[in-house]
């Protein structure tokens, strides 16, 4: 049994959906369902079966979830009571590359992963998904080499300066309102924020997506949220059959590849701050320093 499987478990506790957690864990649908596949021959249980909305934890994964979150915890103490032997000064191992990325970042890294693995099969990297504060900890403390980060404009970047912690800037994109195509909308050429309270939303029902949303408008419960979904495929199909608004970047909107929406601007919109933090108590191996060189090129050349 490895460590990673049970991340796998609760992670795909949470979302409910092979799909979304194979996207924020940055690895295959195929990859994950074979290591699930693996932890419940392990086990000599079934974890999980399929239901409409994805798949649903049966009353063994109940119990195995319950018990895996202890046993995360007790690593996660373990490699933390560690920190305090780590040389931070030391120069990062040039085998190994540790990444931390705040969650956005799980529509870019499989693309930006497999253009640093052709320059670098042999490096080993390690990806875990964390806020921005937690990189800016994990940096402080030497267990990771690149937060890579999306950073909402209003995030406070002044406490980085006593950390010993940087932020480099490489582009902004602004949130927009996503609308059917067929839509009488769809030929407006500017939202205000007002206009967006009187009609029904489709939203992510994730942590961070919704804290912005609450800069933005304030108070959430004003708003007219009609579905709330872990689902990229309901998020969509709730646009495009005319249900409902969505609010998303625009580069976003273009990933989505979707020729039946319209993305239109909001006055006085928040913007998405894309780039990288880094310490200045280690230097980066060459490895690292590449890897920044292909992250920067691929986000540089992303629609506007």
């Amino acid at each position: 049994m490895r460590i990673e499987h049970l991340y796998y478990l609760v992670e795909i506790a949470k979302t409910k959906s092979i799909t979304l957690s194979a996207e924020h864990l940055y690895i295959s649908q195929q990859g994950l369902s074979q290591a699930i596949q693996k932890l419940e021959a392990d086990l000599n249980v079934s974890l999980f079966r399929r239901c409409r909305q994805g798949v649903d934890l049966t009353d063994a994964g109940i119990l195995a979830v319950e018990k895996a979150k202890d046993v995360i915890t007790k690593y996660e103490e373990l490699l933390s009571s560690m920190e305090p032997y780590f040389n931070v000064n030391s120069t990062i191992s040039n085998d190994k590359l540790a990444i931390s990325a705040t969650p956005y970042m799980s529509n870019y890294l499989p693309q930006i992963l497999d253009l640093f693995r052709k320059k670098h099969p042999d490096i080993n990297i390690h990806i875990e998904e964390q806020k921005p504060n937690e990189i800016v900890t994990k940096l402080i403390n030497g267990c990771t080499d690149i937060g890579l980060v999306n950073l909402p404009d209003y995030y406070d970047l002044e406490h980085l300066k006593s950390s010993n912690v940087i932020f480099e800037k490489i582009r902004s994109y602004e949130f927009l309102v996503c609308v059917a195509k067929s839509s009488p909308l769809a030929k407006k050429t500017m939202f205000k924020k007002s206009d967006i309270k009187n009609h029904p939303l489709v939203v992510y029902k994730y942590e961070p997506y919704l804290e912005i949303l609450t800069h933005m408008f304030g108070d959430l419960s004003q708003l007219d949220i009609i579905v709330k979904t872990n689902s990229r495929e309901i998020y969509l199909k709730t646009i495009i059959h005319g249900k409902a608004f969505g609010i998303t970047t625009y580069n976003d909107f273009i990933l989505f590849r979707e020729k039946s929406m319209v993305a239109i601007p909001i006055r006085d919109s928040l913007s998405l701050d894309f780039g990288w933090f880094t310490s200045t108590n280690h230097s980066l191996s060459s490895a690292g320093l590449d890897f920044l060189e292909i992250y920067k090129a691929y986000i540089t050349k992303l629609p506007i």
